[in-house]
């Protein structure tokens, strides 16, 4: 079985390159995605690509080369289901870390893999803004 933490890995690179294609591959459809009072179902590849497309344009607007995480909470729901609570770290073309945010993730196992079955943004729209707001 997949170790939760290669899972991210897979995530993180896919995420930063705008790989759609294997992002497709690593989040379960229909999902979820949670901010604030905001609730969005991601119900197919357009709408999941388009979630993710306009992720990373703003990031990399702002300079965002690279990111990574930190694993700081797994929870075991079910034999299927893991509750996880990620550290995020964007970083600039010079390593630099730009800005930070938490995100917790709702996998589902799927034969050998996890897939995301809910994303629950927990500061990182704010995390943004104060970024933006620096750089504008």
């Amino acid at each position: 079985m997949q170790a939760v933490s290669d899972f991210f890995q897979q995530y993180a690179q896919a995420y930063i390159s705008s790989d759609l294609q294997r992002f497709g591959q690593l989040i379960s459809l229909p999902s979820m995605l949670l901010a604030g009072d905001n609730k969005t179902l991601l119900t197919d590849i357009e709408s999941l690509q388009g979630y993710v497309l306009s992720r990373v344009e703003k990031y990399r607007e702002l300079g965002v080369e690279n990111a990574d995480f930190v694993l700081q909470h797994q929870l075991r729901l079910s034999e299927q289901l893991q509750f996880v609570s990620l550290y995020w770290r964007f970083y600039d073309s010079n390593s630099k870390v730009l800005f930070t945010c938490h995100t917790s993730y709702t996998l589902q196992r799927c034969e050998t893999q996890w897939q995301v079955v809910a994303i629950i943004l927990d500061d990182e729209d704010a995390a943004y803004q104060r970024l933006r707001n620096q750089v504008l």
